[in-house]
């Protein structure tokens, strides 16, 4: 019989605590993996992490998990120029953890320091730093060490004991190199470049920061790293390269909505500008950084974190009295507001409806009112283009006769020297001839003359044969060359007729040098060698 209980017994035990253990398991693992979460988002989005952090909070079933949270969550705040909030949170954290978890113990000891510091309280920062270095010592914890030299370094820039700084903030990028941990790296060489120093050399550790924090995609760090290169090209007198990372670094921060990133980056912004000589923009960046600072810091905020706690507490306690109060006037109206929503609901559908119809209606009517006047302007177009095809025939056909017309004058010319030179040629002849020679002689001239008297007086008729001439001519040409161009058979009627080079420039209005061109096309046109005669080809045409 005792045997038969026992596994009875057994069974009812499990079937009891069996769920309870596996609703611990899940939740524990639910709260882990929000933490991580809030981790990766760190500085990536800090609004997303705190949100994670927060959410692991509450759903933490241990003191560990909770400060764990509320650490991640300080972390976060600080991010995002809470500083205040990021103290108190790290008050709560604090505690809450166990005194044997030195190592979170001196996490919330580091990032408390920094968040005093901030705040303007140098000296309690220091204290702060020195009790989260002790305890990183006695754990012997050197990347840890190393967080706590990079944040000391931080604390002593701010009260301008830069060499201090320095010192410390080498020694954390010394530990950060020789274990590769590129996270702090980057943070290392980003501090170092806080406050003046080796110019050339800051850039360097600026540029690997970025490199490294793009890797990592921590837009947090970016938006810092752009910002002190702005304020190292404001050092170098590079106001241009300045102002532009300082507009990155202004646009990464506001994405993620980071405070203090956007209150150094309007201290750094004022500078430049006041030193191009644009001291309005410089006014505006020092008005938004004054009203951005009174925001995140006041006195009285690093004064009441302790006394603010309680009141949270006491607050709590008040809100849940009003909302149970309030439970019941909600539930009230709760109804009458479902009823004014279905209402208001139909009225914006039956509003929206007759709006689209009425809409569609216009929109009908002026599409056709565009479709009628695209139709005029299309006729106008086409009338338009119609007149002026005219105007560009006629000016071609005048154009055209009056090339025809100063060839036909060319030509005419060129038969006129032709007679004198003929009766030229019988006076010489005359001048050789014996008396009773000459005056046979010169009746032969003189009917010479009247035959070309009689030519001249029918001028019209002659012109008339010439242009029939040229016609057959440029025919001919055409058919041989059918590519040339309009310049080049009328500059082909010209030297047809021996024309020299100064007189068809004179007859056409250009200069020599540009007949001379023309010529050169001419022949390369005409398919012609140079040892080939131009005018002996044209006139065998």
């Amino acid at each position: 019989m005792f045997n038969l209980k026992c596994p009875l017994v057994i069974i009812g035990l499990l079937f009891l605590f069996l769920p309870q253990f596996i609703h611990a398991q899940t939740t524990d693992t639910d709260v882990n993996s929000f933490l991580d979460k809030a981790e990766k988002e760190l500085y990536t989005n800090p609004q997303q992490a705190a949100y994670y952090a927060t959410k692991a909070r509450a759903m933490a079933t241990s003191s560990s998990q909770q400060s764990q949270a509320l650490y991640i969550y300080a972390q976060a705040e600080k991010l995002l120029g809470d500083f205040d909030g990021c103290i108190q949170a790290l008050y709560e954290a604090d505690a809450l953890v166990s005194k044997n978890e030195n190592d979170l113990k001196g996490h919330i000891y580091n990032l408390m320091s920094v968040g005093y510091c901030n705040l303007g309280d140098y000296t309690k920062a220091i204290n702060l730093s020195d009790k989260a270095i002790s305890l990183f010592k006695t754990e012997n914890d050197s990347l840890n060490l190393a967080l706590c030299y990079n944040n000391r370094g931080i604390i002593h820039t701010y009260i301008n004991e830069f060499q201090q700084a320095e010192r410390f903030l080498k020694q954390a990028l010394a530990i950060n190199r020789s274990s590769k941990n590129l996270k702090s790296i980057a943070s290392n060489l980003n501090n170092l470049c806080l406050f003046e120093g080796n110019i050339e050399e800051q850039l360097e550790w600026i540029n690997e920061a970025i490199i490294i924090n793009k890797h990592l995609n921590a837009t947090w760090s970016l938006g810092e790293n752009y910002n002190n290169l702005g304020k190292l090209y404001y050092y170098a007198h590079k106001y241009p390269q300045a102002i532009a990372a300082l507009e990155k670094a202004y646009q990464l921060a506001l994405n993620i909505g980071a405070k203090g990133v956007i209150c150094d980056n309007y201290e750094y912004s004022a500078l430049v500008y006041s030193a191009i000589g644009d001291y309005r923009t410089a006014y505006e960046k020092q008005t938004s950084l004054y009203a951005l600072s009174k925001e995140i810091q006041s006195e009285n905020k690093l004064r009441t974190v302790e006394q603010r706690i309680a009141q949270e507490k006491l607050l709590a306690q008040q809100q849940k009295e009003e909302l149970q109060q309030q439970e019941y006037k909600i539930r009230l109206l709760r109804r009458n507001i479902v009823t004014i929503l279905i209402v208001a609901a139909l009225v914006a559908i039956i509003g929206f409806l007759l709006h689209q119809r009425f809409k569609r209606k216009k929109k009908i009517q002026l599409l056709n009112a565009q479709y009628r006047i695209e139709q005029s302007e299309h006729e106008i177009a086409k009338l338009k283009m119609q007149r002026q095809k005219a105007e560009l025939e006629n000016v071609q056909h005048a154009l055209e006769t009056s090339k025809q017309e100063t060839t036909n004058f060319a030509v005419f010319l060129q038969s006129r020297n032709e007679l004198l030179d003929k009766i030229q040629e019988q006076v010489r002849q005359g001048y050789r001839m014996e008396k009773q020679e000459l005056i046979p002689h010169l009746k032969k001239i003189n009917a010479f003359i009247s035959q070309y008297q009689t030519t001249n007086k029918n001028n019209s008729m002659t012109l008339q044969t010439i242009d029939e001439k040229m016609k057959e001519f440029l025919a001919h040409l055409t058919e041989r060359h059918p590519n040339l161009t309009q310049g080049e058979k009328h500059l082909a009627s010209l030297l047809r007729v021996n024309l020299s080079t100064k007189e068809i420039a004179m007859l056409t209005g250009n200069t020599p040098k540009t007949i001379n061109m023309n010529r050169y096309r001419l022949r390369k046109a005409l398919g012609l060698s140079s040892e080939e005669d131009l005018i002996a080809y044209i006139q065998s045409i």
